[in-house]
Order: structure tokens, then C-alpha cells, then sequence
């Protein structure tokens, strides 16, 4: 999973990049060597159809991409120059390829030390560092000790869910994905304008409707179905369903073991939008 910001370049280029990653002449550099600063030229000799479209499209003459390989291959961190001029641009310089490394090392290790990452368990969640995209850039592992693989579709749900826990206050309970995210409010330490979001399993107690709940409650206070429909105002026959509904959805069987799933569950639903 990726995060990008880009500065003095068309709000397109990302897209237009990610259509013609497969063809990017840098990548390949990277993976060869990803401890050097990868280099493009359009005059040189070696081009791709789409990596000239690009660069065409821009006016790029140049680009310098230097990369921070994560251990855990979640996710890098990258930073590239460009410069426009097209084919007569001139080349990179040793200088300027150091300095570029060294930032990108710098940066790497300040969101890493504000970041806080703390490590998944099944119960407790992992916190995440995300751009306002929803991309995950820090703390991806830990979705995997979830038993989540956040890639493919799964990951354009995740990056959705993301996105919207961002313009909320509350917690937002994705269902489809069996998750409960909690974006944290944004701190002006944050490194490189990234959030913090808390993502945990969803707990069975969310997955019953706001009526489920209630006829829950009153269960666990000892009360027939007969006086919990005199109190919701609905028949007894309705009760005697939605506790047949709550107890296959809780994977109970009786009061008692309700009660108890009731008492160690905090409540997942999110505040209104």
C-alpha cells in the first residue's frame, strides 16, 4: 500500500502514473539496487512507450527517485525530483543524488519515531499511519496480524472506509469488512501530513440492528418476552424472533451466556456523519 504528495505537478499525475507503473524505467532501477538513487533521462537511449508518455505529458526532462526499503515489505518511502526541460535537461549530479538519499533517510526515520505504531493483536487492533487518500504508509503489518491481506479489492474497500472514518468524529463500523476504524484528530507533528486511524475487528455485538439491541438489553435484565414488548411497544412474537435473530448472530444460546457477551463488548456503532 502506497501514499503520495506531490508538489508544482498536475493533480493527475499519480493516476497517470499508476496506469504506466508497469513501464516505469525507475522501478527497475529500484529493485536492482534500492539503496542507490534511480535515474530517468528523456534523451536516454533506453525508453518505454509509457514512460515517454509521462514524462511528455509533464514536460519532465528528468527525474531522481531515491527510496527507503521498509524491512517488513509493507509499504517504502520515496522521494523524486523532477525537472523540467524536456530531452536537453541536464543530468543529476553526485551531490544532488547524496542529498536526495539523505533527505529521504532523514524523513523516513522522523514519521517513524512520530508515528508510534503500536503492534496488532486480535483483540486490541493496530494503529495506522494514512494520507488523506486512505493510503496505509505506516503500520500495514499489522493489518496482516489481523488476518488481513489489505491488497486487490480489499484494499480499494479499506482505502473507502479510510477516507470516510477521516470526516467523522466517531467510529465507523465497516461491515463488509468486519472492521471498526477510529481516525484520531490530526496533530501538527504528524509527519508529512499523514493521520492516525485505529483499525480492530468488529466485535459480534455490532452486528445487531439498534431494535436487536434493545431487546437484548431488556433479555439480560430478566424480563419475559411479554414485558419486553410491552415496553418497545411491539408484539411478543416479534421479541421471541429477534432473540432467535440475536442468539445466531452472537453464537448463544441462552440468557445467561448473552449477558455475558453483552458485558465484555464495548459498543462499535459510529456517531452520525
Amino acid at each position: 500500500m502506497h501514499g503520495t504528495a506531490a508538489l508544482n505537478l498536475p493533480g493527475d499525475f499519480y493516476q497517470t502514473w499508476q496506469a504506466m507503473s508497469h513501464e516505469d524505467l525507475l522501478l527497475d532501477q529500484i529493485r536492482k539496487a534500492p539503496r542507490r538513487v534511480a535515474t530517468y533521462l528523456r534523451s536516454q537511449a533506453v525508453q518505454t512507450d509509457g514512460m515517454m508518455a509521462m514524462v511528455d505529458r509533464y514536460g519532465i526532462g528528468s527525474i531522481a527517485t531515491a527510496t527507503q526499503i521498509r524491512t517488513d515489505h509493507q509499504g517504502s518511502l520515496f522521494l523524486a525530483c523532477l525537472r523540467h526541460g524536456g530531452s536537453s535537461v541536464r543530468r543529476w549530479h553526485n551531490g544532488e543524488r547524496d542529498f536526495l538519499y539523505a533527505s529521504v533517510e532523514v524523513l523516513d526515520r522522523q514519521i517513524r519515531q512520530r508515528a508510534d505504531v503500536t503492534a496488532a493483536t486480535s483483540g486490541e487492533g493496530v494503529e495506522l499511519l494514512v494520507s488523506a487518500a486512505g493510503h496505509c504508509v505506516f503500520g500495514g503489518a499489522g493489518l496482516l496480524a489481523l488476518g488481513m491481506d489489505a491488497e486487490g479489492p480489499v484494499r480499494d474497500k479499506l482505502q473507502a472506509a479510510i477516507r470516510t472514518a477521516l470526516t467523522r468524529t466517531g467510529r465507523l463500523v465497516a461491515d463488509d469488512l468486519g472492521l471498526v476504524i477510529t481516525a484520531k484528530p490530526a496533530k501538527v507533528d504528524d509527519g508529512a501530513g499523514l493521520r492516525r486511524v485505529h483499525v480492530r475487528p468488529l466485535s459480534p455485538v455490532s452486528r445487531l440492528s439498534p431494535r436487536e439491541a434493545e431487546v437484548a438489553a431488556l433479555l439480560t435484565q430478566g424480563l419475559s418476552h411479554k414485558h419486553v414488548a410491552r415496553h418497545l411497544g411491539i408484539s411478543p412474537a416479534t421479541v421471541r424472533n429477534q432473540t432467535s435473530q440475536i442468539y445466531d448472530k452472537l453464537g448463544v444460546h441462552n440468557r445467561a451466556t448473552l449477558a455475558s457477551v453483552l458485558a465484555s463488548a464495548s459498543p462499535d456503532r459510529s456517531s452520525p456523519p
